[in-house]
């Protein structure tokens, strides 16, 4: 709170002080001395909300003071800025945030989420306006595990105005979280068309997050048969949970239902109905939404007509040069697969690393 006045006579360096009214009697609360003209500025911060009346007075004594101002209304309310509750727990990719209320509600305030570093130090996380309610939610990163004290600042306020919320702890844990919804003909223009041997009604889009190659969790789908879905999930739980990585998994239709843009892109994929690659006289397993192809690149197809595929997946024709999202027989989705009764493509005359179909 901030009382400032002038001097009727423009007197300088005059002894000013700023008195409130308590049930007890008028309370000193500050002072200063007059400057050019009988200018005078007495701040006070007040420990509570207050609503009461001051009076500035010529010197340093309230009772018996040559002149005093009128009596003014002084009020200050209790502003703080309030954090909800963080849940004991969250999962990854699930739009984490912190949410809260400041009080009063300031509409247009930009408040910050911070973060306690090890080293002590906060750090900016990201920030938001404050709504016309007084409301605010603060995302948090979720693409990893992570467990972090947090706190609400305000900003673009006087250093003396800043308000800092209470610290909340947010814990977030690495988990496949699958979905499960059902498919339509619009889902899939690229990889359905009449005359396949299964229709969009008896297949299914799983959404589910995956470990990446950059070490952080990403949200992928699969179109599946309606049959194969609880037998993915529990594949991909295993592979999850061991951290196994893959480059990306997305519909075929993503891709203009080729597949061999799909392979070219590395990507993870299920159904798509179409011919076999390199064998335009078959009709490919992937057609009827149970085999799966998984990083397509780390793992080559050689095809009937002897062409190893995708052209960028070369390198990965040497098995004994073991890179990261490689298959092999004790990775953890080839061993999950197989235990679920698929066979693995590698075991064919010509290798087909990515594929699996079941047995």
């Amino acid at each position: 709170m901030v009382f400032s006045g002038q001097l009727s006579n423009g007197a300088v360096d005059w002894y000013i002080s700023l008195w409130q009214a308590l049930p007890s009697g008028w309370t000193l609360r500050g002072a200063t001395k007059s400057t050019a003209g009988g200018a005078y500025k007495i701040s006070y911060t007040p420990t509570t909300p207050i609503r009461t009346t001051f009076r500035t007075v010529i010197g340093p004594k309230f009772y018996g003071a040559p002149a005093m101002s009128p009596a003014v209304i002084g009020t200050a309310q209790d502003r703080r800025i309030v954090i909800n509750k963080p849940a004991a727990s969250y999962i990854t990719l699930t739009g984490v945030a912190v949410t809260g209320y400041t009080v009063p509600a300031e509409p247009g305030l930009e408040v910050v989420l911070q973060d306690l570093l090890g080293s002590g130090k906060w750090r900016w996380l990201t920030s938001v306006k404050v709504d016309a309610k007084g409301n605010f939610r603060l995302p948090v990163p979720d693409n990893f595990p992570s467990s972090r004290t947090v706190r609400v600042v305000s900003r673009g306020v006087p250093s003396t105005a800043v308000e800092v919320s209470p610290t909340a702890w947010v814990v977030i844990k690495a988990g496949l979280n699958p979905k499960v919804y059902a498919v339509s003909a619009s889902m899939v223009p690229k990889t359905y068309r009449s005359g396949c041997p299964v229709g969009p009604s008896s297949l299914r889009l799983l959404t589910m997050n995956y470990w990446g190659f950059d070490g952080l969790v990403h949200k992928g789908e699969l179109i599946l048969r309606d049959a194969a879905v609880q037998k993915m999930i529990t594949v991909w739980t295993a592979s999850f949970n061991a951290k196994f990585p893959i480059r990306r998994m997305q519909r075929v239709d993503v891709f203009g239902g080729s597949d061999i843009r799909a392979m070219e892109a590395d990507n993870t994929s299920a159904f798509n109905c179409r011919q076999v690659t390199g064998n335009p006289y078959a009709l490919s397993p992937h057609s009827y939404g149970y085999a799966i192809d998984i990083n397509t690149v780390e793992n080559p197809y050689l095809a009937a007509n002897n062409v190893w595929y995708p052209s960028n997946g070369l390198s990965y024709r040497n098995r004994s040069w073991i890179r990261a999202g490689m298959l092999f027989t004790n990775s953890t989705p080839t061993k999950s697969l197989v235990g679920q009764g698929y066979f693995w493509g590698a075991n064919w005359s010509k290798p087909d690393y990515q594929h699996f179909q079941p047995r």
